[in-house]
């Protein structure tokens, strides 16, 4: 989780935010560590976890199109 992880950006608080939901910890935690599905929590309860551990997910914000500015118009 930690290369996963950023900062809050107005570094107000020492939160730490990833961009990985707890499903995707939990099939993660099957593949590369090798755990067994009945060896592991449900993703709600990894999710009260990492909350514990002081992680705060977050969905990841989709890019939106950036709006047109309309430049003034000059006085005559």
């Amino acid at each position: 989780m930690d290369s996963q992880s950023q900062t809050d950006p107005t570094f107000r608080t020492s939160r730490l935010y990833t961009r990985m939901s707890a499903a995707e910890v939990r099939r993660q935690l099957l593949a590369q560590k090798g755990y067994t599905d009945d060896e592991l929590p449900c993703a709600a309860t990894i999710n009260t976890k990492l909350n514990d551990m002081g992680y705060h997910l977050r969905a990841v914000q989709k890019s939106r199109p950036q709006k047109k500015r309309q430049t003034p118009m000059p006085f005559l």
